[in-house]
């Protein structure tokens, strides 16, 4: 990824978060703790994969990803107004699921380490 694609794919990852914070109202949006974790910019910067992860409630996944997806058009148009880019990439919205991986890597080792009388 050359430094110009890190830039755009930070500057996205900072916007996009804001934008779902303060500016979407979608409902199945608005009770879930989201965390956007990476973005990957196209070398050409026509499109972005947004790395999504949910906090808690892993079943509605898929509900996040559908509102997440109908919401790209109003994050693209807040995306021209706030970067003044020649080109803004279309979001293209993917869980991430390490986040949870992570826990549960974790909670196996605290496990084996108790079962041998060690702390973690």
């Amino acid at each position: 990824m050359t430094r110009r694609m890190e830039k755009v794919a930070d500057l996205l990852q900072s916007e996009i978060a804001e934008l779902l914070l303060r500016e979407v109202k979608h409902p199945a949006l608005s009770d879930v703790m989201l965390s956007i974790t990476h973005v990957e910019v196209s070398p050409d910067l026509k499109w972005a994969r947004v790395h999504v992860s949910l906090m808690g409630d892993q079943e509605r996944m898929p509900e996040v990803l559908a509102a997440l997806a109908r919401t790209e058009p109003f994050l693209h148009r807040n995306l021209v107004k706030r970067l003044h880019m020649r080109t803004v990439p279309r979001l293209w919205f993917h869980p991430d699921h390490s986040i949870q991986e992570g826990d549960r890597l974790t909670s196996i080792m605290r496990e084996v380490a108790e079962s041998e009388g060690r702390e973690l």
